[in-house]
């Protein structure tokens, strides 16, 4: 899957993007949470008011964007914080 997503409702959002040296250098670790905040800002309209924590894992560099994505979104509904027509 490339990433663990954890959720907790809240009244108010909060988020946090976490890349372990266990994802790999420096660079990779940069790419992982960037392309993970352009995924949450891109969902955050169809997303429910909480405290979102997405950690990367080691898995990471060997998905492009397009499936990266895709599994991102699946998470998220499997928690039910996402609205599912997305």
């Amino acid at each position: 899957m490339g990433v663990i997503i954890f959720y907790l409702p809240y009244d108010e959002m909060g988020v946090a993007f976490v890349a372990s040296k266990k994802v790999g250098k420096a660079v990779l670790r940069n790419r992982a949470k960037r392309i993970l905040r352009v995924v949450f800002s891109s969902l955050s309209d169809t997303l429910l008011v909480g405290k979102y924590i997405f950690v990367a894992k080691s898995e990471f560099k060997n998905l492009d964007y397009l499936t990266f994505r895709k599994n991102i979104i699946w998470g998220l509904k499997k928690l039910k914080c996402l609205d599912s027509h997305v």
